[in-house]
């Protein structure tokens, strides 16, 4: 089984290296870009990658009218990261992603019900982003403040910016660029002691938790 995961693995990479910007959309409905969730593998210790979100990732909207409206709302979706601790680990068991959503404060938001949106709100333009991981098993929404940390940078959509996980054997950093490769922000996250620290499956676009993508959502990825 491994060994079929890594001839998948070194094609998928080897056709990636032609073409380096990606453009991935999640389709309204669905949860993936594609249907064939897999990227490949990493080994390494540090890794980077450049996205650029589009105004589709900073206006998707939920029906008002929609009973799971404000959880769908705040709900965290995934951008990129890597499983840790073996290759045949899960990202439900040990990972670090980066995730987003749209701006909150653009919302009006009455009795846990998305109501409808701010005119002219400043931040219709900018997406949130967060540190969230998964550690042995214990979920980041449970844990928010240790396995969830929000960033306070807001990314400015058609602006690329580099993202950075640093794994260590008991944590991971979480660092945030310009596309002049200065440092905007850091947040770490403490994992449970595992020596295959290193290897893990990439992980990238997901649009969710349990809902769908209400609109088509995509984001530009470049590799570093």
């Amino acid at each position: 089984m491994l060994y079929v995961l890594v001839i998948i693995a070194t094609v998928f990479i080897a056709n990636n290296a032609v073409n380096s910007v990606d453009y991935r959309t999640v389709k309204k409905g669905s949860h993936y870009p594609s249907l064939i969730p897999f990227h490949g593998f990493k080994s390494d210790a540090i890794i980077s990658e450049r996205v650029q979100f589009t105004k589709s990732a900073a206006n998707y909207t939920f029906p008002s009218t929609d009973p799971d409206s404000h959880v769908c709302t705040v709900s965290w979706n995934k951008l990129w990261g890597a499983c840790r601790c073996g290759y045949l680990a899960n990202n439900h068991q040990d990972s670090d992603r980066f995730v987003f959503r749209r701006a909150l404060n653009c919302f009006v938001d009455e009795s846990k019900r998305v109501n409808g949106e701010i005119n002219d709100c400043p931040e219709s333009d900018l997406v949130e982003i967060a540190a969230y991981a998964y550690d042995n098993g214990s979920k980041p929404f449970e844990n928010q403040g240790r396995l969830l940390k929000e960033f306070s940078t807001k990314l400015r959509i058609d602006t690329w910016y580099k993202v950075t996980l640093i794994f260590e054997q008991t944590k991971t950093t979480y660092q945030l660029f310009d596309d002049n490769d200065q440092h905007l922000e850091t947040q770490e996250i403490d994992h449970r002691d595992c020596k295959d620290f290193k290897l893990g499956s990439l992980q990238t676009l997901y649009f969710g938790g349990r809902c769908p993508a209400p609109q088509d959502v995509s984001v530009y990825y470049d590799k570093v």
